[in-house]
């Protein structure tokens, strides 16, 4: 009754944020329902509220550890979708401030320019990432790793993506890469072929394949965009305002205290787009539960606990092999992450939860049918 309730508060709180959204950006599509900005600003804090609500609330009830841990596949998704109403909310809030500071059309231009600043990036690492990757890592496809993952991808009921070998990457790891123009890939190290074998491997590669299957690389890149785009906006009030506060003309004491207003709003907002990408984070360590769960789905929660646990167990052994993890640029390619079983500022930042939380969130799977 419990995980339903939940539910059913985050999935309200989604349609909050959106309803908002949708008027501040195409109000025309409400001409009978008309109410002032304030209303909908109340509104949209209302669903902000609420989801945050349910974030707090469900580690509360159902956490196993101090930090959210989810107790079941019905916990995870609302705090997945409370997350993400969160994080829409969150943008909601900025553009309406914004736009009583400055103006709805300074500010929808704004937002335009700060979206394309943000998009570009993002866009170009999305479309040639898998050329990237196979070129730094040195992926090479392998026919007998490709028959595991079509076995995988059948009992999945999904296309198989394309299996390759990480040959430059000594460490055990696995991850999940694609694009439109180079199509998608499973790349298995060396390192992981060496410490998992027979359901232990089929457990991580259909964790692997769950990231595609859940389009988990498309919906990190969508709102891994919204801090971005709060960050540009902040830069951008923060240029006018240090140039309004400059510019000295007859008459000039309104347009420099306006700048100090501008200033002041960019450097909130690049405190808040902080703040908002540690909500990405947590999404992102939300969904590599979600691809757990679909590792133990066609496997067993005991397989992926294997080979969550072999992992874990070798990167404790080999200290260099896990300074090389820290010190990498790339940790979200990483199956592995941290080992510390409570929340801290180092997990706060990272793209995977603990190994830790992760095997407590799949000995919670034994209780029932798998639906992931």
């Amino acid at each position: 009754m419990k995980e339903k309730i939940l539910l059913i508060l985050s999935l309200a709180s989604l349609a909050l944020v959106f309803a908002v959204l949708i008027y501040a950006f195409a109000p025309g599509l409400f001409p009978a329902y008309y109410a002032p900005v304030g209303a909908w600003w109340l509104l949209d804090l209302f669903g902000y509220m609420l989801s945050m609500a349910v974030l707090v609330t469900a580690p509360v009830f159902f956490g196993k550890y101090l930090s959210p841990t989810p107790s079941g596949l019905s916990v995870l998704r609302s705090s997945m979708i409370a997350t993400m109403a969160g994080v829409i909310g969150g943008f909601g809030l900025v553009v309406m401030g914004l736009s009583e500071l400055i103006g709805w059309e300074v500010t929808s231009q704004l937002v335009m320019l700060a979206v394309v600043f943000a998009l570009l990036p993002s866009l170009f690492s999305w479309l040639f990432s898998p050329l990237l990757i196979n070129l730094i890592y040195g992926c090479k496809p392998d026919p007998e790793l490709q028959g595991i993952v079509n076995n995988v991808a059948a009992r999945a009921g999904m296309k198989p993506p394309k299996a390759v070998i990480a040959t430059r990457m000594k460490e055990p790891n696995a991850f999940a890469y694609s694009s439109p123009l180079f199509g998608s890939y499973v790349a298995v190290s060396e390192g992981m072929l060496s410490i998992a074998r027979g359901q232990a491997l089929e457990a991580v590669i259909g964790h692997e394949l769950g990231h595609h299957k859940h389009k988990d690389n498309t919906i990190m890149l969508i709102f891994g965009l919204v801090p971005s785009v709060i960050y540009f906006l902040g830069r951008f009030l923060m240029y006018t305002g240090m140039y309004s506060s400059s510019y000295r003309y007859d008459g000039g004491r309104d347009r420099r205290g306006n700048g100090v207003l501008f200033l002041l709003a960019g450097i909130a907002l690049i405190v808040i787009s902080v703040i908002i990408q540690l909500a990405v984070l947590a999404l992102s360590r939300l969904r590599e539960h979600y691809a757990d769960a679909h590792g133990a789905k066609v496997t067993s929660p005991d397989a992926m606990i294997s080979a969550l646990a072999s992992l874990d167990a070798f990167y404790n052994r080999y200290r260099v092999a896990k300074a090389r993890i820290d010190d990498s640029k790339l940790k979200m390619f990483f199956i592995y992450a941290l080992a510390q079983p409570f929340i801290s500022l180092e997990e706060l930042l990272a793209t995977h939860p603990p190994i830790e939380k992760r095997i407590a969130f799949l000995e919670s799977l034994k209780q029932g049918p798998i639906e992931a």
